[in-house]
């Protein structure tokens, strides 16, 4: 069972791969941390040395590098859906679950977050809004394509395994 969480950045695909990882027992692949081991490079750095471009050309490389790994939950890139075909990589390979969030509440987490994100950083609240608005207007199309979706404010397991019991148990 392959299983994609895909979403916009701070939208809780990490936090949340690995709680459903470790309820059904599943290798949990956080696709930026990938990155970052095969490259011994930060997200960060990476957009610094090889740009946006370089990174997606990494990301999809790993992304096809687990795509047969045994049964799983990946968390991927806030654009991983959005590049190379990848959307329909995943939903041919597994199951895809969109985590919808509404633009403030991702302005909030990401101001909030300690993670460092390369195509936010030096934006004030205001900018950081906007932005996000915008660039969801490019990414929405990408991730209404995913299988299944979840809104994101105040989810809890039993919302995942809704959905993910059929799925895992058919």
């Amino acid at each position: 069972m392959k299983i994609f969480l895909i979403g916009y950045m701070g939208c809780g695909k990490s936090l949340w791969g690995k709680i459903v990882a470790e309820h059904y027992g599943f290798r949990f692949i956080d696709l930026d941390t990938l990155i970052e081991e095969r490259e011994k490079l930060s997200v960060p750095e990476i957009f610094a040395k090889y740009d946006e471009l370089g990174f997606r050309e990494r990301e999809h490389e790993a992304l096809q590098s687990i795509s047969d790994a045994g049964n799983f939950i990946v968390a991927t890139g806030g654009g991983a859906p959005c590049f190379n075909k990848n959307m329909e990589e995943m939903n041919r390979r597994g199951t895809t679950l969109f985590i919808e969030c509404s633009p403030q509440l991702l302005r909030d987490r990401i101001t909030e977050s300690d993670t460092e994100r390369p195509l936010v950083k030096n934006f004030s609240q205001e900018e950081l809004l906007n932005y996000i608005v915008s660039h969801l207007q490019h990414r929405i199309p990408f991730y209404e394509q995913s299988h299944y979706k979840l809104v994101s404010g105040n989810l809890e397991l039993d919302d995942f395994t809704a959905i993910l019991d059929p799925v895992i148990n058919s």
